[in-house]
């Protein structure tokens, strides 16, 4: 017999039907206590350890590749305004935020606007086969051969030199 219980509706409170156990786990959030002052003057191993595995986290995010199975590559206009105004610095101007749009500009922009253009003849057999076809016919011509040989040739060699 259970003590200081009452019983409604005639029926016993039993595990299964107790207002203070319904037979199910139900998590709820942890609630941390905090003293009433600011949470960035609270040093303790714990609040200290959130924000260390927050800035790994977050390392980890900007060197982990994309999927280019899920992730829609952003547009060229997307990386000018990320260099122009993303926070990766604190300052909207000097050094180091025109060395990132001096990057953007010179190397990224150029770079991935290339990479598309390869990537959208390939995405189509017809295309590729046009592009093929043309660039075979335009080499045929005479004024390709002198390019290949006094523009393309040197380039090449002077890339390998360079590189290797």
């Amino acid at each position: 017999m259970v003590v200081g219980v009452t019983v409604t509706n005639g029926h016993r409170p039993t595990l299964r039907n107790s207002p203070l156990s319904t037979g199910q786990f139900r998590p709820s959030p942890v609630k941390r206590e905090t003293p009433a002052g600011k949470p960035e003057t609270l040093h303790s191993p714990i609040t200290d350890g959130d924000a260390g595995v927050r800035r790994w986290q977050a390392v980890k995010a900007y060197f982990t590749l994309p999927s280019p199975l899920t992730e829609k590559a952003p547009g060229i206009d997307q990386i000018r305004a990320y260099a122009d105004r993303a926070p990766w610095t604190s300052r909207h101007d000097g050094p180091v935020r025109f060395a990132g749009m001096a990057y953007a500009r010179l190397v990224a922009i150029p770079y991935l606007t290339w990479s598309r253009i390869r990537e959208w003849i390939v995405a189509r057999p017809a295309r590729l086969i046009v592009t093929a076809l043309t660039v075979k016919f335009l080499s045929e011509l005479p004024p390709a051969d002198w390019a290949v040989e006094h523009v393309v040739k040197p380039g090449v060699a002077f890339a390998l030199w360079l590189f290797l």
